[in-house]
């Protein structure tokens, strides 16, 4: 399985970029054209990236079938399932302890807090099959999220890249800029009387 994400999501690369070569000559994507930009987005910090991204799920088949299922594997639901199931035990023993500090026969207070050990070491033999299910959940959640964001960053860059190409400013304007605030210097150094 582990090997096959790589390859599904080469496969799907190529695919996206052939399906991007052929629309080349369509329009710039929303996300870089002026007049989108929303005053909504001065508040937060825009994510051009998703942006970018989102609008390339809204035109391949592959890519929205690709965001379904990943939607639809919701892996925290089922580790939450387990973490609610743990944190009632752990719960427990926590108690347990606290309610046997105030035993005052100690030699009592001792058979207790053995017998609450062994109850916990019991759990914890218990829980360790699911535990490792649960942290092998967790480092595959992490991979797909790494690969899911390669693939983003993959699949856009073309796009920035053509934009900087079709939209990198003429010298000219800058250039009269400059010439101008020489002037102007100039004129402010000569009107500045002697100090």
């Amino acid at each position: 399985m582990k090997k096959l994400l790589p390859l599904f999501l080469f496969f799907l690369l190529i695919s996206c970029q052939k399906s991007e070569s052929n629309n080349e000559n369509k329009e710039e994507p929303k996300a870089l054209q002026e007049k989108s930009i929303d005053i909504g987005r001065f508040k937060g910090r825009e994510d051009l990236v998703d942006d970018l991204y989102q609008e390339l799920v809204n035109k391949s088949p592959e890519l929205k079938t690709l965001e379904d299922e990943l939607n639809e594997v919701n892996a925290k639901d089922t580790v939450s399932i387990f973490h609610h199931y743990d944190n009632k035990s752990i719960n427990y023993y926590i108690s347990a302890k606290s309610n046997t500090a105030g035993i005052r026969d100690s030699i009592l207070k001792n058979k207790i807090l053995n017998l609450i050990i062994k109850s916990s070491d019991k759990y914890d033999s218990k829980k360790a099959d699911i535990e490792s299910l649960v942290t092998t959940i967790n480092k595959k959640r992490t991979e797909i999220t790494n690969y899911h964001t390669a693939l983003k960053i993959v699949l856009t860059l073309p796009l920035i890249e053509q934009y900087q190409n079709d939209h990198l400013p003429k010298k000219s304007p800058f250039e009269k800029v400059i010439e101008k605030e020489n002037q102007l210097l100039e004129k402010v150094k000569q009107n500045t009387p002697s100090y």
